[in-house]
């Protein structure tokens, strides 16, 4: 399955929060079929997805918002299945990772909001926790490679809204995504490093991702997970 294979890829590289990525770093997620790989990654170059220099993968602006609509179907799928069916965590990521593919964005915003309407009584998940959970989630391949994990170190998960200012920040995932998938355009995805400049008088905030400055309402800020990364 060349197209399942391609998303797969570009979920992966997004995961390691790293702009480029060793060819050879990815490979095995063909479980040693080099044809097979080949032909995906064949078709991510002509799709301009990403781009091969020496140094290996990159994703272009168009395959990060690729990578991220996948990150985000099998983070809501890994969470409908823990939360509300009660399925062992890494079980739902394997079944989450066979779903995403076939599964359409339109159902996806169906599910996201549904987990986040479900309120606190609901069992054994909550619409407010499921995204730390889910984003705790990478490609099994990926686990094996630190990207920005050498910075968090695996701090909890907590909305952009609870940190400080100044805090160097790594963006976890983004609940409710349908209702703020502008953020994709601002370039505000899972994987990337930003940090929180200042909190406003009315808990907006205003950060730094790739050397703009953006201000979020507090909505928008609540629903940004985010670990905080280790800078000492």
């Amino acid at each position: 399955m060349t197209f399942e294979l391609s998303e797969d890829i570009l979920e992966a590289i997004l995961n390691t929060g790293k702009e480029t990525v060793k060819v050879s770093n990815l490979e095995d997620m063909a479980h040693g079929d080099t044809d097979k790989f080949s032909k995906a990654l064949t078709c991510l170059k002509d799709k301009g997805y990403v781009t091969e220099s020496a140094k290996g993968l990159s994703l272009t602006d168009k395959g990060a918002v690729k990578a991220a609509q996948v990150a985000r179907k099998h983070a809501v799928l890994t969470s409908f299945l823990t939360d509300v069916l009660g399925t062992e965590p890494d079980h739902a990521s394997k079944e989450a990772c066979q779903m995403e593919h076939s599964i359409s964005t339109e159902t996806i915003d169906r599910l996201d909001t549904f987990l986040e309407n479900r309120g606190p009584g609901h069992k054994p998940g909550h619409g407010r926790t499921w995204g730390r959970r889910a984003a705790r989630t990478e490609h099994p391949v990926m686990q094996e490679h630190e990207g920005h994990a050498g910075l968090t170190k695996r701090n909890p998960i907590v909305s952009l809204s609870e940190c400080e200012e100044g805090s160097l920040l790594h963006v976890s995932m983004i609940r409710c995504f349908g209702k703020h998938s502008r953020l994709i355009d601002l370039g505000v995805i899972p994987g990337e490093l930003i940090t929180l400049r200042r909190k406003l008088d009315n808990h907006a905030v205003v950060i730094t991702v790739k050397g703009c400055d953006i201000a979020l309402s507090p909505e928008v800020a609540e629903n940004i997970m985010v670990e905080r990364c280790n800078t000492q």
